[in-house]
């Protein structure tokens, strides 16, 4: 492609120059006749757009940008147009929880303290009860303070072992001296 543009302006420019020295007796090319030109000018380039020469421009794709952006817009879009309108729903025909004076003799639940609905549906139903919590965490600081005691009891144990100088080495059984062989060594060359 770039070789044959190359040829083309070659020989627009050679027939220019043949025509423009103005050779009467011999003959030109039948296209030139009557066409005048100034040495040194070039046939006309035709950019096909008219914005200039159409450059190919190596890049780095943006296949994979535009198809995560696509379908990042089309999630948010599927889950948010679907809340909003939820939350819109329960804002105008349900509403947020009024005040009131607690009845004699009830005892309100943990998930009716807050104000809005959906924050009550996810106390109630989502989050565990703050009882459930707070016994977790009674059971885990017992679970520690019976650690503790027996750490405790084993450090009282281990103290009274070195003061009286007993303990477990104490207890394991010792062979009798009657019961050792000592025959081989009262004659080694056997």
């Amino acid at each position: 492609m770039a070789a044959m543009s190359l040829l083309l302006r070659a020989a627009a420019a050679w027939a220019a120059r043949r025509a423009a020295s103005g050779a009467a007796g011999r003959p030109s090319l039948p296209g030139l006749a009557g066409a005048a030109r100034l040495p040194g000018t070039l046939a006309p380039v035709r950019y096909s757009s008219g914005h200039g020469k159409r450059m190919f421009i190596i890049k780095a794709t943006s296949f994979y940008d535009t198809r995560f952006l696509n379908l990042l817009r089309f999630y948010v879009f599927l889950t948010g147009i679907p809340v909003a309108l939820f939350i819109t729903y329960v804002n105008i025909f349900i509403g947020e929880a009024e005040l009131a004076e607690i009845p004699e003799g009830y005892v309100p639940e943990y998930w009716e303290y807050y104000k809005h609905p959906i924050t009550r549906w996810i106390a109630r139903y989502v989050f565990d009860p703050p009882e459930k919590g707070y016994e977790q965490q009674m059971a885990l600081l017992d679970v520690e303070a019976k650690k503790a005691e027996l750490r405790l009891m084993e450090m009282e144990a281990r103290r009274l072992m070195r003061h009286r100088g007993d303990g477990p080495w104490y207890h394991y059984p010792s062979p009798d001296k009657n019961l050792v062989d000592n025959s081989m060594k009262s004659t080694p060359d056997n």
